[in-house]
């Protein structure tokens, strides 16, 4: 297993993150969107779309051509309550949060707006889109297209990508639920901070590339495939997700998307504004009252308390926030590369 060898405060690996970007020519405000997600990412305990996982795929995918550090972003078409944005390749933080503060500029005169996405980088972890929406007080969604990797209910070949979604329902100042989950067992990121850490996979998580169910996760990351959770049902979201942000806004759906991990199929995100429905403070009493309802159940066998979508994460974020984020050896390997490469000092390990 690999050590944990330290950990990093999140303001010194944002102006790592930061600095590395901008010396690959992406500018600055831009450097800061990517920076801030990827830093988010890894305070929420979602390690598998933070810094150390993501950071060298990404400005290898701009040293290569196939991420645009300096995207010429447009639209392609646009109503008052439906967007369609040519993303040209850019860094996907940068533009699906641009296509979310769209989304929201809109949806607060007209309700609810949808804003498609094609032509995008990575766009990271999509709890940063929907946690957007929350913080203005509007209900979001956000879902992506990717690579394949996912095989079909019964089938043994890789045709859908992980294909996650995000709905994100404010609370308070303090707290919103908010979903996150691939469409798949498991991200594929997770498996490789599995690998990182030297650790088993569950058994029905992926298959190696014989279609043979396996435990090893340096299996799946040499050319295996992933399950859809929760048999057809998970099969029939992952086919969802690639109609809504895959062929509905004109992107390449997974079986055309060239397999890595700073590649993307399309993006959609819809915000809803909850005072054209009822007054928020309505809104606002009903969910406390579900949330007390839900967290007053009866616990099963097993259990020590009953958790709301996103509350682990939102937990994690808070204690991370104080403490710093977790190091470990295999992962910041890809972190002094990067340092050496670009000239940039590492941030400092406590």
């Amino acid at each position: 297993m690999a050590n944990c060898i330290g950990k990093v405060f999140p303001n010194e690996l944002f102006d790592f993150c930061k600095t590395v970007f901008e010396k690959t020519g992406v500018p600055k405000h831009d450097a800061e969107i990517v920076s801030e997600h990827l830093v988010r990412a890894n305070l929420r305990g979602v390690d598998s779309h933070g810094v150390f996982v993501r950071l060298h795929h990404y400005v290898s995918a701009i040293k290569q051509g196939i991420i645009n550090p300096r995207p010429n972003i447009k639209f392609v078409k646009d109503t008052s309550g439906a967007c369609l944005i040519d993303g040209d390749n850019g860094l996907g933080p940068v533009v699906a949060m641009k296509a979310t503060e769209l989304a929201i500029k809109k949806a607060r005169s007209n309700g609810v707006c949808v804003v498609g996405v094609k032509n995008t980088g990575h766009v990271g972890m999509l709890a940063r889109y929907t946690l957007k929406a929350v913080e203005e007080k509007m209900i979001g969604f956000a879902a992506t297209s990717s690579p394949p990797i996912v095989v079909p209910w019964g089938g043994a070949k890789p045709v859908f990508g992980t294909n996650p979604f995000s709905i994100g329902f404010p609370v308070d100042e303090n707290f919103s639920i908010i979903v996150d989950m691939a469409t798949s067992t498991v991200a594929a990121g997770k498996i490789a901070v599995y690998a990182s850490k030297g650790e088993k996979i569950p058994p029905d998580w992926a298959l190696d590339k014989n279609g043979k169910p396996t435990t090893d996760p340096k299996a799946f990351l040499d050319g295996g495939m992933l399950l859809p959770f929760g048999g057809y049902k998970g099969y029939s979201l992952c086919l969802s997700v690639e109609v809504l942000a895959g062929i509905l806004v004109g992107a390449p759906f997974s079986h055309h998307i060239p397999r890595g991990w700073a590649t993307q199929g399309g993006f959609v995100v819809e915000a809803v504004n909850i005072e054209h429905f009822r007054p928020y403070g309505e809104y606002r009493k009903d969910m406390l009252e579900l949330i007390e309802i839900i967290k007053s159940a009866p616990l099963a066998e097993g259990f020590k308390e009953i958790l709301l979508p996103g509350e682990p994460e939102h937990r994690e974020y808070l204690k991370r926030l104080q403490d710093g984020i977790p190091v470990y050896e295999d992962v910041w390997e890809n972190i002094k590369k990067v340092a050496e490469e670009y000239n940039v000092s590492p941030p400092k390990l406590y």
